[in-house]
């Protein structure tokens, strides 16, 4: 990740701490409380520790590929259950499901950071996310479990307006209210001792749990609250994308996925029984549907993973009679300025590229319905052409980020021909 995204990384967290830091200070000096100023600082150090932290997991996340061969980016470790300041040896709860513990901040190749009140930090990650057990599929559109809030019910994660929900959150438990009691150092990195899961509410102020399998709220504290005064931050899907984005090589890794899945198409399609066992026949002379997994397309072992990862962000479409049906205006993208061809193809692999995140056309793909809906994936006359099962196609021939700072939304069609 760039020095300049970390520094906007951390300003934004600032941001938003400091807004609590300012009005709880306030109520300090109102009410003639001396460690006011002790308060500030202990607080700008939580922030700090908190900002760090998140641009390490982020790292973590848009580097994974490289530290783990075939198997993709975006994953972020689990949390330290045994205070050893490692992520946990072996699964973290079942596939799918969320997990909380001390942050671990050694897998990461950090200290052993805390906050102002000397407290090591907690990490949440979510199932859709965690990379012990992987889910089945992690892109762009893997779903958060946590719904950050204030002490009000508002949400504090959003993008274009809307609610969204975290894959990871960062909590600082700041000093000890009157109900918890917490272990001193014992032999361990941090204070406490090693069974994170029991020593979760002694640290953190709600009732989390650590295992789970549906959503979760995770509610920003304030310092100066009596019942309270948890800091957090977190990092969503798009966080992690955003970030990877300004990969030099993320889209040839993603053009890549789906030329591979191209080349396969054209060779399955060429099986007795293929189309009709993984599409539906729309009219007399078109097939279309979701691309199949790897295995069905007989992608080699190496690529699997990448493969299934992406693969509910390509359909495809294809003649019944095995010669070229379908026509599609695909626009080269690489060159300057760029030049359109109109190819007849006996099958198109579409990806839908990023969604639309803000305006009349806001894409969603949340729900299973929202997933099933072409025009959540795809925009202009290939969302229609899907929709009505007849017409024409048009789209991007390779996957390209032309501004690195926005979603990359442009329909991708490759051609077999």
């Amino acid at each position: 990740m760039s020095a300049m995204k970390s520094a906007e990384h951390g300003s934004i967290l600032i941001a938003v701490l400091l807004i609590l830091v300012i009005g709880s200070a306030g109520a300090a000096l109102s009410s003639g409380t001396l460690s006011a100023q002790v308060r500030m600082r202990a607080q700008a150090s939580s922030m700090r520790a908190l900002a760090q932290a998140r641009d390490a997991l982020l790292g973590y996340a848009i580097s994974y590929a490289e530290q783990h061969p075939g198997q993709g980016y975006g994953f972020l470790p689990c949390p330290d259950a045994t205070n050893t300041g490692s992520a946990r040896i072996g699964a973290c709860n079942v596939r799918d499901h969320g997990a909380i513990g001390r942050f671990p901040y050694r897998t990461l190749g950090l200290s052993d950071l805390r906050d102002g009140w000397g407290e090591c930090l907690w990490y949440a990650v979510a199932g859709s996310v965690k990379n012990n057990p992987k889910p089945l599929t992690l892109n762009w559109d893997s779903p958060g479990q946590f719904d950050v809030i204030d002490n009000a019910g508002r949400p504090l994660a959003t993008q274009g307006g809307r609610p969204q929900r975290a894959v990871a959150v960062l909590l600082a438990p700041g000093q000890a209210r009157a109900v918890q009691t917490r272990r001193p150092a014992s032999g361990r990195p941090c204070p406490g001792g090693n069974d994170a899961a029991a020593e979760l509410p002694a640290y953190l102020d709600l009732p989390y749990p650590a295992d789970f399998a549906s959503t979760h709220a995770i509610v920003q504290g304030n310092p100066s609250d009596s019942t309270n005064n948890d800091l957090v931050t977190w990092i969503t899907t798009d966080d992690i994308f955003d970030s990877l984005r300004r990969r030099h090589d993320f889209p040839v890794a993603i053009d890549a996925i789906v030329s591979r899945a191209t080349d396969a198409l054209g060779i399955a399609l060429n099986r007795d029984g293929f189309l009709s066992a993984h599409a539906s026949q729309v009219s007399p002379e078109r097939f279309q549907g979701p691309v199949p997994d790897a295995g069905a397309l007989g992608i080699a072992p190496q690529y699997a993973d990448a493969h299934d990862n992406w693969r509910d962000q390509l359909y495809f479409v294809a003649c019944s009679g095995g010669r070229p049906c379908l026509h599609a205006e695909l626009t080269d993208r690489t060159r300057s300025p760029p030049s359109a061809n109109i190819e007849s193809c006996r099958a198109l692999v579409l990806f839908g590229g990023e969604r639309i995140r803000s305006g009349a056309g806001a894409q969603s793909r949340l729900s299973l319905i929202e997933r099933a809906d072409p025009t959540q994936f795809f925009e202009g006359i290939t969302a229609s052409s899907l929709v009505a099962g007849s017409g024409d196609f048009s789209g991007s021939s390779t996957f390209t980020v032309s501004t690195p700072s926005n979603p990359a939304t442009t329909d991708v069609i490759k051609c077999v021909h």
